[in-house]
């Protein structure tokens, strides 16, 4: 089936969404109603996301901008999340026009190539509470919420969490293994972006070197540095709520980036049921599904690389 530029577009820059090592875990299959979004579960992290949640949470990040793409030109798109196979897939069914959701949509478009994350250091200074009041109402409109983290006490809290839960994910030589094995030359199409030369060196620290103490200290301090640490969630659990908060997720991300803001993520107690329910609990309840940073960057931010729009493609 030959596919309309414009839906070509669409899907472009629905693969423009960020993923758990840029690991870029969806497919998209067109017909004569919409777009499907398919997890890939070929593109899996077995270690790092051994149900599949960030894999989903990661479409439901190409779904928001597929939306977003498809507002800018004018159209709707009616998401209907099915399941089906190894997981769930959303079915977005184009047919209508107009309507307030599609109007807040529509500015985000231009922030879909800006939007980035950053490892490094945040500029000091404070965000305007306006603005993390529309980021949490950005993740509301989504379905999701969205809980900033403030106070020493309540930070240093959560820092513990995360220095405990880097430190069980670096002592595990399968997660270093696995870690290691999406650290791939810039020149591919997915991955994290290593060096030509120094890549073969950077892969074998990662897999024997890099101490998990000192990993698990530096991810501690920039929770506790950062501008604005917040945490994401749903009311329940479950694969339709990880749709719903990749969705909101990236509602957020585009929404932060009109302003400049880069992500750091610190998904660490996430990740380990050892040391989520701690991190519920200290956040008030819910189901977090994401922590991460929000900061201007003190430096320049670079895309990751992106596969091609064919390689994505589900016939």
């Amino acid at each position: 089936m030959q596919i309309d530029p414009v839906i070509r577009e669409w899907l472009r820059l629905a693969g423009q969404a960020p993923s758990s090592h840029n690991t870029q875990p969806w497919r998209f299959r067109v017909d004569r109603a919409g777009v499907e979004v398919w997890t890939d579960p070929t593109r899996s992290l077995p270690v790092n996301d051994p149900t599949g949640r960030e894999r989903i949470i990661s479409c439901g990040c190409a779904v928001l901008n597929l939306r977003v793409a498809a507002a800018a030109d004018g159209q709707g798109l009616n998401v209907r999340p099915e399941q089906a196979g190894d997981g769930p897939f959303v079915r977005l069914l184009t047919g209508h026009h107009g309507g307030a959701g599609q109007q807040d949509l529509e500015p985000l478009r231009e922030r879909i190539g800006e939007r980035r994350s950053w490892r490094g250091r945040f500029l000091t200074g404070e965000i305007s509470p306006d603005i993390v009041e529309t980021l949490v109402h950005a993740a509301r409109q989504e379905g999701a919420w969205l809980r900033p983290i403030t106070g020493d006490e309540r930070r240093e809290e959560v820092a513990n969490l995360i220095r405990a839960a880097t430190a069980a994910q670096w002592k595990n030589p399968a997660w270093r293994r696995e870690l290691a094995q999406w650290m791939r030359p810039a020149s591919r199409d997915d991955g994290l972006p290593v060096g030509r030369v120094t890549g073969g060196l950077a892969r074998w620290s990662v897999r024997h070197l890099v101490p998990a103490r000192a990993m698990a200290r530096g991810e501690a301090r920039a929770a506790q540095a950062a501008p604005l640490l917040l945490a994401l969630g749903t009311g329940i659990e479950g694969p339709m709520q990880w749709l719903t908060a990749g969705q909101a997720l990236q509602r957020v991300l585009l929404e932060a980036a009109r302003h400049g803001l880069c992500a750091r993520y610190l998904n660490q107690p996430v990740q380990q049921a050892d040391w989520r329910p701690q991190l519920a609990e200290t956040l008030g309840g819910g189901q977090p599904q994401l922590l991460f940073a929000l900061g201007l960057p003190d430096g320049t931010s670079h895309p990751t690389p992106r596969r091609p729009l064919d390689d994505l493609l589900k016939h």
